[in-house]
């Protein structure tokens, strides 16, 4: 088994919200970013619950546009030994 580190938590100081991962899955992983899967409804979800278009702008742009928003992300499993996603 691989071990495999999730990212660092996206937030700032206008975060009130802050929403909780486990641990990134491969594809996730292999592009750096938080939900890259693309089977993965996540950006569609929080993009309708904020009245955005996320899954239409770069991920750069994703981060920036949650935390205007007072969102933030963090998968709370800083690391662990996991085979596959």
């Amino acid at each position: 088994m691989t071990r495999k580190s999730s990212f660092p938590p996206v937030v700032d100081q206008h975060t009130r919200l802050l929403i909780l991962g486990s641990l990134p899955g491969d594809a996730s992983l292999k592009a750096a970013q938080y939900y890259a899967h693309p089977r993965n409804g996540f950006w569609p979800l929080i993009g309708g619950v904020l009245g955005e278009d996320l899954p239409s702008l770069a991920y750069d742009a994703r981060l920036a546009r949650l935390k205007a928003r007072g969102v933030g992300l963090w998968d709370v499993i800083a690391s662990a030994e996991r085979s596959g996603s």
